[in-house]
């Protein structure tokens, strides 16, 4: 798991690569799993994710 916990969304500009890595305890899978298969069907980010892309190490 990175440092700074989960990591969720896209990876690649076009919207064909989407990861989610979360730590081994599985606690989050439930939550996690429909908010990421509400953003991949709808197109639309899940405001309850924002901390988690992998955009916020990039500053």
């Amino acid at each position: 798991m990175p440092a700074h916990g989960p990591v969720l969304g896209h990876v690649t500009p076009d919207r064909s690569v989407y990861v989610a890595v979360l730590h081994s305890a599985v606690t989050l899978a439930p939550t996690a799993g429909r908010l990421v298969a509400q953003e991949i069907v709808t197109g639309v980010p899940a405001a309850e994710l924002r901390r988690c892309r992998l955009a916020r190490g990039a500053s």
